[in-house]
């Protein structure tokens, strides 16, 4: 069962634990946007789910701290491009303009696999720049080889690639060693 933490900052409408559905818990609701953080450390929900006329910056503050931990819902009306930019940037995974109680779930579960996709994307985005990371600093490695032992650049790969399979290690860690070996010695 989905639990949803339910923040009335300034609410907009009322929501109800029968707008969602049985497949969701709804949590006691906050009504204070400064309450999010200290209950979000004490029993992180599955779910925010923000009801509000306005967004105050307490409650973009409180988003801030969560860190896209959770997929984030806000229900509001009316806001500007500059709202709506700020929202986003502070972790709301899906915006709905005005309430519909009907469409609640359906919102929910979109909140949901956008959060999903969403740490997809960030996760092989992290691991694309780690990988780039590791080829500049393979390719320093390599020059070093290349100059101090007078090697061609093949065999300066060669020489790490045996090196990090010899220590069972990632090539980019055998050559930030080697590189750090040589800022050492000078």
């Amino acid at each position: 069962m989905l639990r949803i933490l339910l923040v009335n900052d300034q609410a907009l409408c009322e929501i109800s634990p029968s707008m969602l559905g049985s497949a969701y818990e709804l949590l006691p609701p906050l009504q204070m946007a400064s309450a999010l953080w200290p209950a979000f450390q004490q029993d992180p929900p599955d779910l925010i789910l923000i009801n509000t006329a306005i967004p105050s910056k307490i409650l973009l503050d409180q988003l801030h701290a969560i860190k896209r931990a959770v997929p984030v819902l806000m229900i509001a009306k009316g806001l500007n491009p500059a709202q709506i930019r700020a929202s986003l940037q502070a972790g709301i995974s899906h915006f709905i303009e005005g309430f519909v109680a009907e469409t609640l779930a359906t919102a929910v579960i979109t909140t949901q696999v956008q959060f999903e996709q969403s740490q997809v994307l960030q996760q092989r985005i992290s691991l694309l720049e780690q990988q780039l990371a590791d080829r500049k600093i393979i390719d320093q490695a390599k020059g070093l080889l290349m100059d101090k032992r007078r090697l061609s650049e093949a065999e300066a790969y060669e020489t790490l690639r045996r090196q990090a399979m010899k220590q069972g290690m990632k090539l980019g860690d055998v050559a930030r060693q080697v590189l750090a070996m040589a800022d050492l010695l000078g």
